[in-house]
């Protein structure tokens, strides 16, 4: 349970992001599904993908610029009566399909930087939700810590103001002591992790800790099924594969076009003067580098293997994904059944605050008191951390699915 609450705690940390004032001073959240849309408006680590997915969108206009002309003007003269001047007016034209490789590679780019944008959106949404769980998970698990203290101290109360104690009283009043010191150090455990979880969220969304605390959900009660078979292509993972894929095939292909040179092509102009006459010649200028020292070979050879590369690992991406979902279907159904299995936390109190009724009329021994107050704690410990787990394995699935954008868990 210690490991679930770490994680979370620095999960939620890992995510926090500096807030504008305007962005707290317009959130105010009345309910649960509201505080996750307060959260997500706060971010900067949203507003940094999506600035990324902008910047990656313009790409393809600077792939699409044509490469501007060269003018070359060449002017020599002999004294002041015979000059000769050359001009010409060269427009690249780049062969082999260059271009057309730039702009592939410039829209591969773009996808790519859309599905990190989608993968970080979502992985930042679910661990603010599951903070906000675990949030709600700890004001039962402080309530419950709070009646075991209030109810040894009672008992250690009643004890101490006997004038005499049996050696079975004296033995009891040591046990629940005993009690009372480990249920009150995991009261103060418990309330040093929320304290830690509402900081962290309150950076996330510059939203005050009473605010935070009236906006967490309740208890899962119902639970959503989930389909054994998924789409893997679409989700953030597969797009990133295949838009590295696409990167590495663009990429490529404007080595093999690199082997070709740049044909520069235009108008060209001489004028000469000779003792007062001025001759003009129009012709065409052409300017075309020779490929007989290399033929990007080299380079043709390297991205020949790195597009072997990202085929193999779109492909073993492909497998891991569906291998990862299957495994997280299979978890989350397990989960979820043993939830609506367990017993409800009203029918234990019930059963509980029984045991107690029965120890004060003396027919219940103290040890049976304090093993059903650990008993509660645990069970509503696990019983948390379960719900956790389920929540985060149908938040990863709703991901995998890419189906997680608009879904408040």
């Amino acid at each position: 349970m210690n490991n679930v609450i770490r994680t979370v705690v620095a999960l939620s940390i890992a995510f926090q992001p500096v807030f504008s004032a305007e962005a707290a001073s317009n959130c105010q959240p009345n309910s649960y599904a509201d505080f996750v849309k307060c959260a997500e408006k706060s971010s900067s680590d949203i507003r940094i993908s999506e600035q990324q997915v902008q910047s990656a969108s313009k790409l393809e206009d600077a792939a699409q610029q044509w490469v501007n002309p060269d003018l070359d003007v060449d002017s020599v003269w002999k004294g002041s009566d015979k000059t000769e001047t050359s001009a010409a007016l060269l427009f690249t034209l780049r062969l082999g399909g260059k271009k057309d490789a730039l702009v592939s590679e410039a829209r591969s780019e773009i996808q790519r930087a859309q599905a990190s944008r989608d993968l970080s959106v979502n992985q930042t949404r679910l661990e603010i939700m599951l903070s906000l769980y675990r949030l709600s998970h700890l004001k039962t698990e402080i309530a419950l810590g709070n009646e075991s203290v209030n109810t040894f101290t009672k008992i250690v109360d009643q004890f101490q103001k006997r004038p005499a104690l049996s050696p079975e009283q004296d033995v009891s009043l040591t046990v629940f002591k005993m009690a009372l010191s480990d249920h009150q150090l995991k009261l103060t455990q418990l309330q040093a992790d929320q304290e830690k979880l509402v900081q962290g969220l309150s950076a996330v969304t510059g939203i005050s800790k009473e605010a935070i605390l009236k906006s967490l959900p309740s208890r899962k009660e119902k639970w959503a099924e989930v389909s054994v078979e998924g789409d893997i292509e679409a989700s953030p993972q597969m797009r990133q594969a295949v838009a590295d894929l696409k990167l590495a095939r663009s990429q490529k292909d404007r080595a093999e076009s690199e082997a070709w040179p740049d044909l520069k092509l235009g108008p060209s102009m001489k004028l000469t003067k000779d003792n007062g006459e001025t001759t003009t010649f129009v012709g065409v200028g052409l300017s075309l580098p020779i490929p007989v020292l290399t033929t990007n070979s080299g380079n043709r050879q390297y991205r020949s293997q790195k597009l072997i590369e990202a085929e193999l690992v779109a492909d073993q991406s492909r497998k891991k994904l569906s291998a990862s979902r299957s495994e997280l279907v299979n978890r989350y159904n397990k989960m979820i059944a043993s939830l609506k299995n367990s017993l409800s936390v009203k029918a234990l109190e019930e059963r509980h605050e029984k045991v107690e009724r029965q120890f004060f009329k003396g027919l219940v021994s103290s040890p049976l008191v304090i093993e059903a107050h650990r008993q509660l704690f645990d069970l509503e410990e696990r019983r948390n951390a379960s719900e956790l787990e389920a929540l985060e394995t149908y938040g990863r699935i709703l991901i995998m699915d890419n189906k997680f954008s608009e879904v408040v868990l």
